[in-house]
């Protein structure tokens, strides 16, 4: 649940509302003011309102603060127990081929698949494509990992989105490496992806992840 004061919703890109529960990613708003908003973009009205407000106004004439509500331009989805958890920046794309292909877009369809508890989507250099997303997932308590559930989320991908959104690789990992506040770190994952240094883990919560899963990747 959200902070005293704080009444979230979660649309969908047609601006239904998606439950608790329904596995499904979308953009998280929040519904009502609260003193710790900003009222403006200084000068520039007009951008503050198309940026933050327009999105899922259901009327544009209306002064009724309940048909405006802010869009934070962060990525949720809702478990059954009420809790939020944030899954990134809606603006995060990837370009494959010359398609721009939103994270959370691939994320959302990777969760469809009732098996996934998280998805992390990032970006790995690719000589002729430029970009392609690696795909990583931490399975619910209980299932086992295994190549075909791995088809099974890379298909099921490609059924929501189409076969140019396919992951170049589906990792099933124990767990995604977070910050304290539970924040999945997907710049670690993106450099183990590419092969680069990951830097400074040792603030994480779970540090010893990193390298399981740098060891995973060196295994294939």
């Amino acid at each position: 649940p959200a902070v005293p004061g704080i009444h979230p919703v979660i649309y969908d890109e047609e601006g239904a509302v998606l439950a608790a529960g329904s596995g499904k990613a979308g953009n998280i708003c929040i519904q009502n003011p609260w003193p710790g908003a900003f009222q403006t973009i200084w000068g520039d009205r007009d951008r503050f309102v198309s940026t933050y407000y327009a999105r899922y106004c259901k009327d544009p004439k209306s002064k009724d603060w309940r048909d405006w509500p802010y869009l934070t331009g962060d990525a949720a989805v809702q478990a059954e127990d009420g809790y939020y958890r944030i899954l990134g920046r809606i603006d995060d794309v990837i370009n494959v081929s010359g398609h721009r292909l939103g994270t959370k877009e691939i994320e959302s369809a990777a969760m469809v698949c009732t098996e996934v508890a998280e998805a992390a989507v990032v970006p790995v250099n690719h000589d002729i494509k430029g970009k392609e997303p690696d795909l990583y997932i931490a399975l619910k308590p209980g299932i086992e990992p295994s190549d075909a559930l791995a088809k099974k989320i890379s298909d099921m991908i490609c059924e929501q989105i189409g076969k140019i959104a396919k992951p170049r690789c589906v990792w099933l990992v124990k767990d995604m490496p977070k910050t304290r506040s539970g924040k999945i770190m997907r710049r670690v994952l993106a450099s183990i992806s590419n092969d680069r240094d990951v830097g400074d883990v040792t603030t994480l919560a779970n540090p010893e992840i990193v390298t399981e899963i740098q060891e995973m990747l060196k295994k294939k």
